[in-house]
């Protein structure tokens, strides 16, 4: 039996990591003046803890009992099967 390692997980049952919106550059500014990071951190206040839509995808995952499969238990068996093996080498 032939174990990959390099497994994405986050492919698993079609799940995909949430995308992050590119980030420009810092602003700089002659002076040094720290405007462009006060308002930075005012943006980040003003984000949610959490999406709602994340909460209740998680929660449909929870209540379900065939959930997680047992071919993506094998997969996770296999993926850490192999990471233990690899520490013993």
């Amino acid at each position: 039996m032939e174990i990959d390692t390099k497994m994405n997980l986050a492919s698993i049952n079609g799940l995909t990591p949430a995308k992050r919106s590119a980030s420009s550059p810092p602003a700089q500014t002659p002076d040094g003046s720290f405007a462009s990071s006060t308002a930075l951190e005012d943006g980040l206040k003003s984000l949610p803890d959490a999406r709602p839509e994340a909460v209740n995808y998680a929660r449909s995952l929870i209540a379900d009992p065939s959930y997680p499969s047992a071919s993506t238990l094998n997969k996770l068996a296999g993926f850490l099967a192999g990471q233990l093996q690899a520490g013993f080498e």
